[in-house]
């Protein structure tokens, strides 16, 4: 039997997931960026999604929030791959 994908109307950044997990638990970007390590203007461009999340901000972000950071690779994956099939449907 042959999947079917479907395609999203819009792909969603992590940095947008983040930034909501940020605001439930009432932490600010500055008090984030403190805590994980991540320079404020990197935590901004990640919250904005003009950056990426590595390997290494997912760690960091994983054990800011106490939280394993294969989510947030896994987020940042599935973000790609939905870039993907939104310009290939687009073509």
């Amino acid at each position: 039997m042959k999947t079917k994908y479907i395609t999203p109307a819009k792909a969603i950044h992590p940095g947008e997931i983040l930034l909501d997990e940020l605001e439930a638990r009432e932490i600010s970007e500055k008090e984030f960026a403190i805590k994980s390590g991540i320079q404020p203007n990197q935590l901004n461009e990640i919250i904005k999604g003009k950056r990426g999340i590595t390997t290494e901000y997912a760690d960091l972000i994983g054990k800011g929030l106490d939280m394993e950071p294969t989510i947030w690779q896994n987020l940042q994956t599935l973000y790609e791959l939905d870039q993907t099939k939104i310009s290939q449907t687009r073509k």
